[in-house]
């Protein structure tokens, strides 16, 4: 299976600063000593049945002040396919955004930004600066991805009245919008990506399981894939691995092997671990 992974983090740990990579900074993860070394296209290994034709790089904290350093190390260093998603924030005075986001469109592979919401969701989308900045986005045709909580139902409703008054910027939610294992947590999770869903500008990637849980099941994984499949659609959803977050839990390679036997229609399985990354990221 030829398969484009649409979220991974690639990191150079002598040239980047990765501030929350380093152990006296959040997040707080005991096993982070995992992930706090250079990684690089080599480490993106996978069994002899499948194919990685492309990636999509997602911001790692290279360089959060000038994050067009990280687009030019990767592509000094990056020999396949692959589109990038730098790191802006969204509340930054309007002038010194779009002067941001004009350096960043010199960068041939850059095609969108992202600014982790997570808990600060609302905050974030009530800046008084963060509308005019996502419609600058918006004129420049770029991408905009976050992740926010799935069960902060506050949060969902800012992040939907965004999406409804922004209705040609494309927006990408990650990491599945963050479900729980338990089954307590998939009802209001599911509430709120039915209502995410209704705005045909958002596409959504399942990726993160290891973020709500190192040991998750691969019975989660199936049960929340099928569901984003029908709410979403097939053409709005996107398979990723969030690597190399991924080693919390398991190898890269496992990972894809897993993806490749979902029990999905050929066509589908297709869409959501090929073409959908191949169109929206510009690959």
């Amino acid at each position: 299976m030829k398969f484009i992974d649409p979220h991974i983090h690639l990191f150079d740990v002598a040239l980047g600063d990765y501030g929350w990579l380093k152990e006296e900074n959040q997040p707080n993860w005991p096993d982070k000593p995992i992930i706090n070394r250079s990684f690089d296209q080599d480490d993106l290994v996978v069994d002899s049945t499948l194919s990685l034709a492309g990636f999509v790089h997602i911001e790692a904290g290279f360089d959060n002040e000038r994050p067009w350093r990280e687009i030019a190390w990767l592509e000094q260093h990056v020999s396949l396919a692959f589109s990038a998603i730098a790191g802006v924030d969204v509340t930054l005075d309007p002038a010194k955004f779009k002067l941001m986001i004009n350096k960043l469109t010199q960068y041939k592979s850059v095609v969108g930004i992202r600014h982790i919401f997570d808990e600060d969701a609302v905050e974030i989308l009530s800046h008084r600066n963060t509308s005019s900045n996502l419609q600058y986005l918006q004129m420049q045709g770029m991408i905009f991805e976050t992740q926010i909580i799935g069960d902060d139902d506050a949060a969902v409703e800012h992040y939907c009245e965004m999406a409804w008054k922004n209705p040609h910027l494309q927006l990408i939610l990650g990491h599945a919008n963050f479900c729980g294992v338990d089954a307590q947590a998939f009802s209001p999770w599911l509430i709120n990506i039915e209502k995410v869903a209704k705005n045909t500008n958002v596409m959504i990637k399942a990726s993160g399981w290891e973020m709500m849980e190192r040991a998750y099941s691969f019975t989660h994984v199936v049960k929340v894939v099928n569901v984003l499949i029908e709410v979403f659609s097939p053409d709005r959803v996107m398979l990723a691995s969030n690597f190399p977050l991924t080693l919390f839990s398991q190898s890269y390679a496992d990972l894809w092997s897993k993806y490749a036997s979902l029990s999905l229609p050929s066509d589908i399985l297709g869409q959501v671990t090929f073409d959908n990354a191949k169109r929206i990221y510009k690959l």
